[in-house]
């Protein structure tokens, strides 16, 4: 359900009017304190990142495939698209869980996990049996090591939640015209999106609740555009 909109201009970067959103909601509306936040490629940036940590809102966001290049852990450890780190033979390291009270996460050798048949980089890599042990912590890097690792279920399932914001500006848009019509300016603009988005819950209430109204309260209503 949409609980806040606006309006911005087209020369300033999505990333940037993401932040500026996100504080005036903080601001507007105190007690409904935001847990998870879903943004496209365009907000995958460090400020963002950094921002999040210091408001304790956990990241869904896509990795942005212009910086891939910077996948790069310390230590000449080199991770993939998905934040994991990948060994000297080249295999995505085995996940072995979260370290809360040291708040790393711990990466094991896929040979010694037995995810691997065989490894020519063995000996060189670690002659343990254990196998080579990798730590990873959001403060190294808070971009690739998100809280909430890419690629696992969790994070898919977040970020399928962005998709309902893509079905808000299209009903506001073209369900309720505000596209089409023949006006101009931000604050007539806004205007209509705001009956727009009440007539949104509108919908939601009586589609929940079952409630009656009258039949010209309801084209009233759906005129009103």
């Amino acid at each position: 359900m949409p609980l806040y909109f606006r309006f911005v201009g087209a020369n300033r970067h999505d990333s940037v009017s993401g932040v500026v959103a996100l504080a005036e909601f903080r601001e507007l509306c105190p007690d409904l304190p935001i847990k998870n936040i879903a943004l496209d490629s365009a907000h995958d940036n460090y400020p963002t990142y950094h921002l999040c940590s210091e408001w304790s809102i956990t990241p869904f966001i896509d990795l942005n495939p212009k910086n891939n290049g910077k996948l790069t852990y310390p230590g000449a450890v080199t991770v993939n698209e998905k934040g994991k780190p990948v060994c000297m033979e080249g295999h995505p390291m085995v996940n072995r869980g979260l370290c809360s009270n040291r708040n790393r996460r711990k990466w094991r050798c896929p040979l010694a996990c037995g995810k691997i048949g065989e490894c020519s980089c063995r000996q060189e890599c670690s002659p343990s049996e254990y196998g080579r042990v990798i730590y990873t912590k959001p403060s190294d890097d808070p971009r690739i090591f998100t809280p909430v690792r890419r690629g696992t279920k969790t994070f898919r399932d977040v970020f399928k939640t962005r998709k309902c914001s893509e079905r808000v500006n299209n009903r506001v848009l073209n369900d309720y015209n505000v596209e089409h019509m023949q006006i101009r300016g931000k604050k007539r603009y806004s205007f209509f999106t705001m009956i727009a988005c009440i007539l949104i819950h509108l919908d939601a209430r009586l589609k929940n609740k079952r409630w009656s109204i009258c039949l010209w309260q309801a084209c009233l209503l759906y005129t009103f555009l």
